[in-house]
C-alpha cells in the first residue's frame, strides 16, 4: 500500500550508474534538483532517489544523465537514522516506481525543415502508361 505519493519534475544531478544489490537486484541512487517557488522565495531542494530493477534499467539504457530533465513518480520514506556522534536524525528518500524525459521548452539549436521538393511536371501525357 502507498502511503505518501510524489510526483515532481527535476534535474538529474550526477551521471547515474547502475548497481548490484548483495541480492543481484539492479538499483540506480541519484539526486533530484527540484525548484520551489516563485521570485525571491524561489529555492532548490534536492531529492534523494532510489529506482530499482526494470524502473533503473530503463532509466539507464534511455541515457538519462546529469542535466536531464524528468517527471518522477515514486513513493515518499522518511527514515529514522543515527549519526556517528550518537544523535538520531530523520532523512527523506522517494521510491522511483515510473519516470519519463521532460521537455525542457527551449528550442533547439538545430531545427529541421520539412524537404523542399522542385515542382514536377509531366513532359507529354503519350509518355505515360495508361
Amino acid at each position: 500500500m502507498r502511503m505518501i505519493q510524489i510526483t515532481t519534475v527535476g534535474r538529474v544531478t550526477a551521471d547515474l550508474e547502475l548497481k548490484e544489490s548483495a541480492k543481484k537486484v539492479p538499483y540506480l541512487r541519484f539526486d533530484l534538483a527540484v525548484t520551489k517557488g516563485y521570485g525571491e522565495g524561489k529555492h532548490t531542494v534536492f531529492l534523494p532517489c532510489w529506482a530499482f530493477q526494470s524502473v533503473a534499467q530503463r532509466m539507464e539504457s534511455a541515457g538519462v544523465e546529469k542535466g536531464s530533465q524528468i517527471m518522477i513518480s515514486g513513493d515518499l520514506d522518511v527514515v529514522d537514522f543515527e549519526r556517528r556522534d550518537g544523535s538520531k536524525g530523520k532523512a527523506n528518500k522517494v521510491s522511483v516506481y515510473d519516470w519519463q524525459f521532460v521537455a525542457s521548452g527551449k528550442k533547439e539549436e538545430k531545427e529541421e525543415s520539412a524537404p523542399v521538393y522542385d515542382e514536377h511536371t509531366c513532359a507529354d501525357e503519350d509518355d505515360l502508361p495508361m
